[in-house]
C-alpha cells in the first residue's frame, strides 16, 4: 500500500478552517508512551500499551493539527547501554560496543532461548480515534510464525489521514509480545528508546530541513529523536524538536513473576506470589538497559508520501 503525497495534502486542507481560528499553543507537541509492560508473562502472551499524541504542532501561529505520524523501532544494529544502580541510584549510562539484544532478552526466565531482535515485538492495534489509515512498516527480513506462515517482520508503522485537533490529546494503540529477563542476571528494566516523527503540514518533508533550524519552525513537524544519536544526513541533529525520555518504552522487571537471584545487591524477594519486604544480599549490583535506534533505524521514519522509504521495506 503505498501513501502519496496527495493523501497527506487532503487532510492538511481538510483541517485548515480549524487552524485558523487557533491564535496560539504555548505547550510544545511530545509524543510519549503512556503505559509501561513487565517482564516475565507467559511465553507468547502479548501486553498492549499506547502512544500518545500530547499536542499539535506548534511551530507558527496559528498552530497545526497532527495529520500523520511515522514509528521506527530499533532493530538495525541499535545502540546498546548500560548503568548500575548504587545504594538505590542509577548512574550513567556506557554503551556496550559488542552487546546485543539477545543478552538480555529471552523467551522464559530459564530458556537459552533469546530474543535477538525487537522486530515483530511491537505490533499496531488498529485505531481510528485519530488516523483514518494506518499500516505497518516490515523490512526485507522473513520470519516463519508459530502457525507456519512466513511475513516480513515489523520494524515500525505509519498512520496517516489523521487530524488531532488544537489543544486535544489522542493515542495509537499497541501490543508488544513479552520476554523475560534471565533468572541469573540482575537486570533491573529495560528501556526502548523509539524515534518518532509526527507530521502537521505534507509540505514539511525529509531534506527540507535546515540545519541550526528546529524542524517545528516550519510549523509542519516535531521530531522526537534522542539529538545525541548520530542521524541520517536528511535530518540534521539540530532541527530534532525534542529529546530523549519523550518516548522512552520500558519494560520492567516484575520481582514476583520474574525473580532476582540471590546473587544481586538490594533487589526485592517474592515468595508464594507476594513480595516478603526483605531484600537480597548478593555484591553483584542492579543495573538497566537502554536501546536506542541506529541512524539507520531512524531512516526508517521515512514512508511514501513523506521522504524517501528504505530499500526493500514494505507497508503492509
Amino acid at each position: 500500500m503505498k501513501i502519496s503525497t496527495k493523501a497527506l495534502k487532503i487532510a492538511a486542507l481538510g483541517v485548515s478552517a480549524v487552524t485558523m481560528m487557533v491564535a496560539t499553543q504555548e505547550a510544545s507537541a511530545h509524543a510519549t508512551f503512556l503505559n509501561n509492560v513487565n517482564s516475565g508473562t507467559a511465553n507468547g502472551s502479548t501486553s498492549f500499551s499506547r502512544l500518545g499524541l500530547n499536542h499539535a504542532c506548534n511551530g507558527t501561529t496559528p498552530s497545526y493539527p497532527i495529520i500523520a505520524q511515522s514509528v521506527a523501532i530499533p532493530t538495525v544494529n541499535p545502540i546498546i547501554s548500560r548503568a548500575d544502580v548504587t545504594a538505590g541510584v542509577l548512574g550513567g549510562y556506557t554503551v556496550l560496543p559488542t552487546a546485543v539484544v539477545g543478552d538480555y532478552l529471552f523467551t522464559a526466565e530459564t530458556s537459552a532461548i533469546a530474543v535477538t531482535t525487537l522486530a515483530n515485538r511491537f505490533q499496531l492495534v488498529q485505531s481510528k480515534d485519530v488516523f483514518n489509515s494506518q499500516i505497518e512498516q516490515r523490512s526485507p527480513l522473513t520470519t516463519t510464525t508459530s502457525h507456519g506462515k512466513t511475513t516480513n517482520d515489523v520494524v515500525g508503522w505509519v498512520s496517516t489521514k489523521g487530524n488531532l485537533q488544537i489543544n486535544l490529546n489522542g493515542e495509537t494503540p499497541f501490543r508488544f509480545a513479552n520476554v523475560f529477563f534471565k533468572n541469573t542476571s540482575c537486570l533491573r528494566n529495560v528501556t526502548v528508546q523509539i524515534p518518532v516523527v509526527d507530521i502537521c503540514k505534507s509540505s514539511a518533508k525529509p531534506g527540507t530541513f535546515v540545519a541550526n533550524t528546529l524542524a517545528k519552525a516550519s510549523g509542519g513537524v516535531e521530531i522526537w529523536v534522542d539529538p545525541a544519536l548520530t542521524t541520517p544526513a536528511w535530518l540534521p541533529q539540530t532541527s530534532i524538536e525534542a529529546g530523549a525520555g519523550t518516548t522512552n518504552f520500558t519494560i520492567n522487571r516484575d520481582p514476583i513473576a520474574n525473580p532476582y537471584p540471590a546473587n544481586c545487591a538490594a533487589a526485592p524477594t517474592a515468595a508464594n506470589g507476594v513480595l516478603t519486604g526483605a531484600f537480597t544480599t548478593g555484591a553483584d549490583p542492579l543495573f538497566d538497559i537502554k536501546i536506542q535506534p541506529s541512524a539507520d533505524d531512524i531512516d526508517k521514519l521515512q514512508f511514501p508520501g513523506w521522504g524517501t522509504p528504505v530499500a526493500g521495506n514494505t507497508f503492509e
